[in-house]
Protein backbone atom coordinates (compact mmCIF):
# COMPACT_ATOMS: atom_id res chain seq x y z
CA UNK A 1 0.00 0.00 0.00
CA UNK A 2 1.43 3.67 -1.32
CA UNK A 3 3.17 5.31 1.60
CA UNK A 4 0.40 8.17 2.27
CA UNK A 5 0.76 11.54 4.24
CA UNK A 6 -2.71 12.76 4.04
CA UNK A 7 -4.15 12.89 7.08
CA UNK A 8 -7.63 13.29 8.37
CA UNK A 9 -9.24 12.43 12.03
CA UNK A 10 -12.32 11.52 13.61
CA UNK A 11 -14.71 13.53 15.66
CA UNK A 12 -15.23 11.13 18.46
CA UNK A 13 -11.23 11.43 19.35
CA UNK A 14 -12.18 9.94 23.10
CA UNK A 15 -13.39 7.02 21.92
CA UNK A 16 -11.08 4.01 22.51
CA UNK A 17 -10.97 0.96 20.47
CA UNK A 18 -10.67 -2.42 22.16
CA UNK A 19 -7.13 -3.51 22.45
CA UNK A 20 -5.89 -5.37 19.25
CA UNK A 21 -3.81 -8.87 20.32
CA UNK A 22 -2.53 -9.43 17.07
CA UNK A 23 -3.02 -9.13 13.36
CA UNK A 24 -4.29 -12.66 13.25
CA UNK A 25 -6.16 -14.01 15.69
CA UNK A 26 -3.72 -16.11 18.30
CA UNK A 27 -4.91 -19.61 18.77
CA UNK A 28 -5.26 -22.05 21.93
CA UNK A 29 -2.81 -24.58 21.37
CA UNK A 30 -4.32 -27.67 19.30
CA UNK A 31 -3.50 -31.39 20.62
CA UNK A 32 -0.63 -31.34 18.56
CA UNK A 33 1.04 -27.62 19.37
CA UNK A 34 0.13 -26.92 16.45
CA UNK A 35 -2.29 -23.72 16.21
CA UNK A 36 -6.08 -24.40 15.96
CA UNK A 37 -7.23 -22.78 12.86
CA UNK A 38 -10.62 -22.42 10.49
CA UNK A 39 -11.25 -21.52 7.04
CA UNK A 40 -12.87 -18.51 5.78
CA UNK A 41 -14.35 -18.37 2.47
CA UNK A 42 -16.12 -15.62 0.45
CA UNK A 43 -18.81 -17.16 -1.86
CA UNK A 44 -20.81 -13.66 -1.61
CA UNK A 45 -20.32 -11.35 -4.58
CA UNK A 46 -19.36 -8.64 -2.65
CA UNK A 47 -14.94 -8.17 -1.97
CA UNK A 48 -13.89 -9.43 1.67
CA UNK A 49 -11.96 -6.75 3.06
CA UNK A 50 -10.77 -7.98 6.52
CA UNK A 51 -12.19 -9.57 9.70
CA UNK A 52 -12.77 -8.38 13.32
CA UNK A 53 -12.81 -11.09 16.44
CA UNK A 54 -13.91 -9.92 19.83
CA UNK A 55 -14.80 -11.55 23.06
CA UNK A 56 -16.31 -8.12 24.84
CA UNK A 57 -12.43 -7.53 26.08
CA UNK A 58 -9.86 -8.38 23.76
CA UNK A 59 -10.31 -7.61 19.56
CA UNK A 60 -8.46 -9.45 17.38
CA UNK A 61 -7.93 -7.99 13.42
CA UNK A 62 -6.81 -9.75 9.89
CA UNK A 63 -6.76 -7.51 6.54
CA UNK A 64 -8.30 -10.27 4.12
CA UNK A 65 -8.98 -8.55 0.76
CA UNK A 66 -10.63 -12.05 -0.46
CA UNK A 67 -12.09 -11.16 -3.68
CA UNK A 68 -15.91 -13.66 -4.53
CA UNK A 69 -14.99 -17.35 -4.76
CA UNK A 70 -11.15 -17.01 -2.43
CA UNK A 71 -10.65 -18.25 0.66
CA UNK A 72 -7.98 -18.20 3.47
CA UNK A 73 -6.76 -19.59 6.81
CA UNK A 74 -6.63 -18.28 10.20
CA UNK A 75 -5.53 -18.97 13.71
CA UNK A 76 -8.49 -19.79 15.72
CA UNK A 77 -8.74 -17.70 19.03
CA UNK A 78 -11.55 -20.13 20.57
CA UNK A 79 -14.36 -19.32 23.04
CA UNK A 80 -17.46 -17.05 22.37
CA UNK A 81 -17.40 -14.28 20.29
CA UNK A 82 -18.43 -11.48 17.68
CA UNK A 83 -17.22 -11.82 14.30
CA UNK A 84 -17.36 -8.96 12.23
CA UNK A 85 -17.01 -8.94 8.57
CA UNK A 86 -15.54 -5.65 6.72
CA UNK A 87 -17.69 -6.57 3.00
CA UNK A 88 -16.41 -3.21 1.59
CA UNK A 89 -19.52 -1.11 1.60
CA UNK A 90 -21.41 -2.75 4.26
CA UNK A 91 -20.24 -4.32 7.61
CA UNK A 92 -22.14 -7.64 8.74
CA UNK A 93 -21.92 -8.57 12.39
CA UNK A 94 -22.69 -12.16 14.10
CA UNK A 95 -23.44 -12.10 17.79
CA UNK A 96 -21.77 -15.14 19.87
CA UNK A 97 -19.58 -17.45 17.98
CA UNK A 98 -18.67 -20.82 19.48
CA UNK A 99 -15.09 -20.72 17.86
CA UNK A 100 -14.22 -23.92 19.86
CA UNK A 101 -16.79 -25.86 17.31
CA UNK A 102 -16.37 -23.97 13.94
CA UNK A 103 -13.69 -25.67 11.36
CA UNK A 104 -14.84 -22.81 8.96
CA UNK A 105 -17.04 -19.67 7.76
CA UNK A 106 -18.45 -19.52 4.67
CA UNK A 107 -19.93 -16.27 3.35
CA UNK A 108 -23.23 -17.72 1.63
CA UNK A 109 -23.31 -17.33 -1.98
CA UNK A 110 -27.53 -16.87 -2.12
CA UNK A 111 -28.21 -14.67 0.60
CA UNK A 112 -27.01 -11.11 2.10
CA UNK A 113 -26.14 -10.95 5.52
CA UNK A 114 -25.76 -14.89 5.58
CA UNK A 115 -23.25 -17.26 6.97
CA UNK A 116 -22.33 -21.04 6.69
CA UNK A 117 -20.63 -22.43 9.73
CA UNK A 118 -19.50 -25.62 9.27
CA UNK A 119 -17.84 -27.53 12.56
CA UNK A 120 -15.78 -30.16 12.90
CA UNK A 121 -18.22 -32.70 13.70
CA UNK A 122 -19.89 -31.65 9.97
CA UNK A 123 -22.90 -29.94 11.37
CA UNK A 124 -23.58 -27.03 9.33
CA UNK A 125 -25.79 -24.02 10.50
CA UNK A 126 -26.95 -21.11 8.44
CA UNK A 127 -26.60 -17.78 10.82
CA UNK A 128 -28.24 -14.01 9.63
CA UNK A 129 -26.15 -11.31 11.38
CA UNK A 130 -26.85 -7.44 11.33
CA UNK A 131 -25.99 -5.53 8.78
CA UNK A 132 -24.90 -1.93 8.23
CA UNK A 133 -24.56 0.13 5.83
CA UNK A 134 -21.55 2.47 5.07
CA UNK A 135 -22.78 4.44 2.52
CA UNK A 136 -25.48 7.12 3.70
CA UNK A 137 -29.30 7.00 3.25
CA UNK A 138 -30.32 8.55 -0.04
CA UNK A 139 -32.04 11.40 1.88
CA UNK A 140 -28.55 12.08 3.89
CA UNK A 141 -27.40 15.37 4.53
CA UNK A 142 -24.35 15.98 2.84
CA UNK A 143 -20.88 14.46 3.42
CA UNK A 144 -17.66 15.87 4.75
CA UNK A 145 -15.50 16.11 1.30
CA UNK A 146 -11.95 14.80 0.64
CA UNK A 147 -10.91 18.22 -0.29
CA UNK A 148 -11.22 19.40 2.84
CA UNK A 149 -8.08 18.04 4.41
CA UNK A 150 -4.93 18.75 4.22
CA UNK A 151 -1.50 16.51 3.84
CA UNK A 152 0.49 16.97 7.16
CA UNK A 153 -2.61 17.26 8.79
CA UNK A 154 -2.61 15.66 12.26
CA UNK A 155 -5.46 13.49 13.78
CA UNK A 156 -5.78 16.25 16.62
CA UNK A 157 -6.09 18.82 13.87
CA UNK A 158 -8.55 17.10 11.95
CA UNK A 159 -10.95 16.10 14.67
CA UNK A 160 -14.55 17.28 13.94
CA UNK A 161 -14.23 16.77 10.20
CA UNK A 162 -15.84 13.88 10.06
CA UNK A 163 -19.45 13.30 11.56
CA UNK A 164 -19.46 9.43 12.58
CA UNK A 165 -17.13 6.23 12.20
CA UNK A 166 -16.76 2.65 12.61
CA UNK A 167 -13.59 1.14 14.49
CA UNK A 168 -12.11 -2.07 13.08
CA UNK A 169 -8.68 -1.78 14.54
CA UNK A 170 -6.69 0.66 17.06
CA UNK A 171 -5.43 2.35 13.82
CA UNK A 172 -7.96 1.57 11.04
CA UNK A 173 -11.46 3.56 10.78
CA UNK A 174 -14.42 3.60 8.56
CA UNK A 175 -16.40 6.91 7.68
CA UNK A 176 -18.15 8.33 5.27
CA UNK A 177 -16.39 10.68 2.92
CA UNK A 178 -17.18 12.71 -0.57
CA UNK A 179 -15.62 12.97 -3.66
CA UNK A 180 -16.26 13.70 -7.16
CA UNK A 181 -19.59 13.94 -5.95
CA UNK A 182 -20.12 10.61 -4.79
CA UNK A 183 -20.49 9.30 -0.64
CA UNK A 184 -18.06 7.00 -0.31
CA UNK A 185 -17.23 4.28 1.59
CA UNK A 186 -13.49 5.18 3.49
CA UNK A 187 -11.01 3.20 5.23
CA UNK A 188 -8.16 5.61 7.19
CA UNK A 189 -4.77 3.92 7.94
CA UNK A 190 -3.08 5.91 10.59
CA UNK A 191 0.43 5.98 10.67
CA UNK A 192 1.68 5.43 14.51
CA UNK A 193 4.98 3.51 13.76
CA UNK A 194 7.13 6.67 15.21
CA UNK A 195 5.52 6.61 18.24
CA UNK A 196 2.78 8.98 18.62
CA UNK A 197 -0.66 8.50 19.96
CA UNK A 198 -3.02 8.48 18.02
CA UNK A 199 -3.80 12.34 18.08
CA UNK A 200 -0.56 13.41 16.85
CA UNK A 201 -0.27 10.54 14.25
CA UNK A 202 -0.85 11.25 10.34
CA UNK A 203 -2.68 9.28 8.04
CA UNK A 204 -0.71 7.03 6.10
CA UNK A 205 -3.38 5.99 3.67
CA UNK A 206 -6.95 6.40 2.63
CA UNK A 207 -9.54 4.13 0.13
CA UNK A 208 -12.37 5.12 -0.64
CA UNK A 209 -15.37 2.48 -1.93
CA UNK A 210 -18.28 2.45 -4.13
CA UNK A 211 -20.46 0.38 -6.55
CA UNK A 212 -17.99 -0.08 -10.31
CA UNK A 213 -20.37 1.39 -12.47
CA UNK A 214 -19.50 3.75 -15.51
CA UNK A 215 -21.42 6.57 -14.20
CA UNK A 216 -19.06 6.46 -11.04
CA UNK A 217 -16.34 5.56 -12.85
CA UNK A 218 -16.31 8.50 -15.28
CA UNK A 219 -17.26 10.85 -12.22
CA UNK A 220 -13.96 9.74 -10.91
CA UNK A 221 -11.93 10.46 -14.02
CA UNK A 222 -13.76 13.97 -14.62
CA UNK A 223 -12.94 15.15 -11.22
CA UNK A 224 -9.32 14.23 -11.32
CA UNK A 225 -9.30 15.67 -15.15
CA UNK A 226 -10.52 19.10 -13.11
CA UNK A 227 -7.70 18.72 -10.98
CA UNK A 228 -5.05 18.60 -13.48
CA UNK A 229 -4.44 14.70 -13.74
CA UNK A 230 -4.14 12.26 -16.21
CA UNK A 231 -3.24 8.63 -16.32
CA UNK A 232 0.35 7.44 -16.34
CA UNK A 233 0.16 3.77 -15.60
CA UNK A 234 -2.44 1.49 -16.32
CA UNK A 235 -2.77 -2.33 -15.56
CA UNK A 236 -5.54 -4.97 -16.91
CA UNK A 237 -5.50 -8.76 -17.29
CA UNK A 238 -2.58 -9.20 -19.88
CA UNK A 239 -1.90 -6.20 -20.46
CA UNK A 240 0.54 -3.03 -18.97
CA UNK A 241 0.34 1.11 -20.23
CA UNK A 242 2.63 3.49 -19.21
CA UNK A 243 1.27 7.14 -20.70
CA UNK A 244 4.22 9.02 -20.30
CA UNK A 245 6.00 6.71 -22.42
CA UNK A 246 3.76 8.05 -25.02
CA UNK A 247 4.42 11.99 -24.94
CA UNK A 248 4.53 11.40 -28.76
CA UNK A 249 0.93 10.96 -28.77
CA UNK A 250 -2.20 14.10 -28.10
CA UNK A 251 -3.64 13.91 -24.35
CA UNK A 252 -6.98 13.25 -26.73
CA UNK A 253 -5.23 9.82 -28.01
CA UNK A 254 -3.74 8.91 -24.69
CA UNK A 255 -7.50 9.35 -23.09
CA UNK A 256 -9.38 7.42 -26.36
CA UNK A 257 -6.40 4.55 -25.66
CA UNK A 258 -7.22 3.87 -22.36
CA UNK A 259 -11.06 4.30 -22.91
CA UNK A 260 -10.99 1.51 -25.35
CA UNK A 261 -8.90 -0.33 -23.06
CA UNK A 262 -11.45 0.20 -19.79
CA UNK A 263 -14.68 -0.09 -22.14
CA UNK A 264 -13.10 -3.25 -23.13
CA UNK A 265 -12.32 -4.47 -19.71
CA UNK A 266 -16.03 -3.84 -18.02
CA UNK A 267 -17.69 -5.55 -21.05
CA UNK A 268 -15.17 -8.57 -20.96
CA UNK A 269 -12.94 -8.88 -18.22
CA UNK A 270 -12.70 -10.36 -15.24
CA UNK A 271 -10.11 -10.05 -11.99
CA UNK A 272 -8.75 -6.50 -11.65
CA UNK A 273 -7.87 -3.51 -13.24
CA UNK A 274 -5.83 -0.43 -11.93
CA UNK A 275 -5.22 3.44 -13.38
CA UNK A 276 -3.06 5.47 -12.04
CA UNK A 277 -3.54 9.40 -12.33
CA UNK A 278 -0.65 11.54 -11.36
CA UNK A 279 -0.18 15.88 -11.67
CA UNK A 280 -0.59 16.46 -15.83
CA UNK A 281 2.59 18.85 -15.75
CA UNK A 282 4.57 15.83 -13.89
CA UNK A 283 4.48 13.84 -16.98
CA UNK A 284 7.53 14.57 -18.61
CA UNK A 285 9.47 14.33 -15.75
CA UNK A 286 8.14 10.99 -15.24
CA UNK A 287 9.36 9.72 -18.43
CA UNK A 288 12.72 10.91 -17.87
CA UNK A 289 15.92 9.79 -15.51
CA UNK A 290 16.04 13.20 -13.74
CA UNK A 291 13.21 12.84 -10.94
CA UNK A 292 13.96 15.59 -8.76
CA UNK A 293 13.05 15.90 -5.40
CA UNK A 294 9.07 17.40 -5.50
CA UNK A 295 6.06 16.04 -3.45
CA UNK A 296 3.09 14.96 -5.45
CA UNK A 297 -0.73 13.79 -4.20
CA UNK A 298 -1.37 10.17 -7.03
CA UNK A 299 -4.86 8.79 -7.39
CA UNK A 300 -4.76 5.05 -8.04
CA UNK A 301 -8.29 3.91 -9.42
CA UNK A 302 -8.87 0.02 -8.88
CA UNK A 303 -11.24 -1.70 -10.66
CA UNK A 304 -12.59 -5.10 -9.06
CA UNK A 305 -14.70 -6.75 -11.98
CA UNK A 306 -15.79 -9.95 -9.90
CA UNK A 307 -17.44 -8.02 -7.13
CA UNK A 308 -18.21 -5.01 -9.27
CA UNK A 309 -16.54 -2.86 -6.59
CA UNK A 310 -14.53 0.93 -7.52
CA UNK A 311 -12.11 1.69 -5.21
CA UNK A 312 -10.22 5.20 -5.22
CA UNK A 313 -6.83 4.80 -3.49
CA UNK A 314 -5.12 8.69 -2.36
CA UNK A 315 -1.19 9.01 -1.74
CA UNK A 316 0.96 11.34 -1.35
CA UNK A 317 4.58 11.01 -2.29
CA UNK A 318 8.01 12.58 -2.23
CA UNK A 319 9.43 11.81 -5.94
CA UNK A 320 12.53 9.60 -4.36
CA UNK A 321 9.70 7.28 -3.33
CA UNK A 322 7.38 6.69 -6.33
CA UNK A 323 6.87 3.47 -7.47
CA UNK A 324 8.58 2.63 -10.85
Amino acid sequence: MFRFFLALALIACSLQALPVQAKQARSHQATNDEPATFLIRNQSHRDLVAIRISDGKTASFARLDLGPGSEDELENPGGRAEVRLDLGLVLDTWENVDLDRVQSLTLCSEHENCLLITHKDKTTEHRKGDSKSLLPAPNAAPVCSINGFKAGMTMKDACGLLQNFYTMEEDVYLATLGFANIAWSARLYANTEKGEDLENAVLENVELRQKLTPANLQAVQDALTRQGYAAWQATFPGMELTFSDMLNYSQETRDEILRACTSTFLRQGRGIGSIMFAPRDLMSRLASEEMQSVDTQLFTVSLHRDSDTLILDISAYNMEEMPE
